[in-house]
C-alpha cells in the first residue's frame, strides 16, 4: 500500500510530538481510501495525557469523524502517536483498542497507524534540500493485515508512506517559532478551555503564508 501524506498533516503530527516531547502525543488521521492506498490530507491532535478508553474519548473521535465527513468523501483513516519514551515505536493496548476502533469505522476497514520515531524526525528535519539519498520522514507505518489481531510494522514491498514534499521544510520553520508551538491545539487543551479550536485554523494559517 501507499500512503501519502500531505504537508498539512504532517506539520501537525510532528507540531504535537514536538510541543508535548515527555508525553504520548496521539491524534486521528483524515484522508481518502482509494483502493488499497490512502490520501492522509490532515491531521486531528486529541491528547497529551495518559490514554484510557473513556468517554472523552469516543467525543473526540465522534467530533473528528463528524469533521471529515464535511468534506464529502473523507473519513478517519488512522492515527499517529508519539510515545513519550524515547525509541519506544510501539503501540500501547489502549492506542490498538483506539485504532481498532477507527478501522472498524472506515472504509473497507482500511486504515493505519503512524508511529512517531522522534530521533529521526528530527534527523529528517535536519536534512537539507539537496539531499540525494530518500528522506526518512521519522514515521513508522502500522497495519492491521486481514483478521490478524494485532497492530504490525509495515515497509518496503508492503507499504511505504510518501510525504509531500515541502512537509519537512515548513515542519522546520514552525519548529522554530514558539508562536507556532503554542498555536497547536489538541482535544485535551479544547476541554480546558472550549475557545481553543482543535481544528487548528492557526497553523493552516501559518501554512498558507
Amino acid at each position: 500500500m501507499k500512503v501519502s501524506l500531505s504537508e498539512r498533516a504532517y506539520v501537525k503530527l510532528a507540531l504535537h510530538a514536538a510541543k508535548h516531547p515527555t508525553r504520548d502525543a496521539l491524534g486521528a488521521l483524515v484522508g481518502r481510501v482509494k483502493g488499497e492506498d490512502l490520501e492522509v490530507t490532515d491531521a486531528l491532535p486529541m491528547t497529551h495525557t495518559p490514554l484510557s478508553v473513556t468517554p472523552t474519548v469516543e467525543i473526540a473521535l465522534e467530533q473528528f469523524a463528524h469533521h471529515a465527513s464535511l468534506d464529502g468523501d473523507q473519513n478517519l483513516v488512522g492515527l499517529y502517536l508519539a510515545n513519550e519514551r524515547l525509541g519506544n515505536v510501539g503501540l500501547g493496548p489502549n492506542v490498538c483498542v483506539v485504532a481498532d476502533v477507527i478501522r472498524n469505522a472506515a472504509p473497507n476497514k482500511n486504515a493505519i497507524a503512524l508511529v512517531v520515531d522522534a530521533e529521526k524526525l528530527n534527523d529528517a528535519l535536519d536534512e537539507t534540500e539537496s539531499t540525494t539519498e530518500p528522506k526518512n520522514h521519522g514515521l513508522i507505518l502500522m497495519r492491521r493485515i486481514g483478521d490478524g489481531s494485532t497492530w504490525e510494522t509495515v515497509g518496503g514491498q508492503s507499504g511505504v508512506v510518501v510525504v509531500e514534499p515541502s512537509a519537512t521544510s515548513s515542519a522546520k520553520a514552525l519548529f522554530a517559532s514558539p508562536d507556532a508551538l503554542r498555536s497547536l491545539v489538541d482535544f485535551d487543551d479544547h476541554l480546558d478551555d472550549p475557545a481553543r479550536d482543535w481544528r487548528n485554523p492557526g497553523v493552516d494559517g501559518m501554512l498558507a503564508k
